[in-house]
């Protein structure tokens, strides 16, 4: 869901519909597998027939064609810092690299929190009083999930890029501490954003990260 920065401020009010941690039914967000065990498994285009018979995939089923697209997607060349990590360690090697911190000051990860039931929330989302914060500096590592037979994230550093925190809070007793992403040069994308969002080219446009996403942050001070 895109959003202008300008919208984000105290009081304001979601689209209906904003969810955070998804459909109640929904099986909660994967975790990595160990280290040793994600790099004992190939990891490659090159290697495709091997994972899928590690994995058990048929080739040509659905399953398969989300691994091959996955790994097509961690190949391709990319003008900023990225990587695909198949373990919470490689994540964090990568963020402190693409951060430009030292071993003794190891980055942090936030992730959006939702507490309470949020099916049961008859009212939207809002924003909180003094909700909304700059959080991390000029530079930022968000990561999310990649469909995979185990979890791969797909990690960068990208540019001209603000983190904010955004405290929400919504009927039953459910609130949120939301991590929402928002783009400062706007100019070069596509017509249909802005159309889609009534705003003038160049305007800040956000999005927020969902429950399985990952944000590395500078550690603090």
């Amino acid at each position: 869901m895109l959003f202008l920065r300008k919208s984000l401020f105290p009081g304001a009010i979601l689209p209906e519909g904003t969810k955070f941690a998804g459909d109640a039914a929904a099986p909660a967000p994967r975790s990595f597998v160990s280290k040793a065990a994600a790099d004992a498994i190939p990891f490659g285009s090159e290697q495709l027939d091997t994972i899928l018979r590690i994995f058990r995939i048929p080739r040509g089923s659905k399953k398969a064609d989300q691994v091959s697209a996955t790994l097509r997607t961690c190949e391709e060349p990319s003008p900023e810092p990225h990587t695909c990590a198949t373990s919470r360690q490689a994540a964090a090697a990568f963020a402190a690299a693409a951060l430009g911190t030292s071993d003794s000051e190891r980055p942090r990860a936030v992730v959006t929190v939702v507490r309470g039931d949020e099916g049961a929330a008859a009212a939207r989302y809002a924003v909180a009083p003094d909700g909304v914060a700059r959080i991390g500096g000029e530079a930022v590592v968000p990561c999310h999930p990649m469909p995979y037979p185990y979890m791969v994230h797909y990690c960068h550093r990208p540019a001209g890029v603000e983190a904010l925190r955004v405290e929400l809070t919504a009927a039953a007793g459910v609130s949120a501490t939301a991590v929402a992403m928002c783009h400062a040069d706007t100019a070069s994308w596509d017509g249909r954003y802005f159309q889609m969002l009534n705003a003038t080219r160049g305007e800040e446009i956000c999005h927020f990260m969902p429950r399985d996403y990952v944000l590395w942050l500078p550690a603090e001070d």
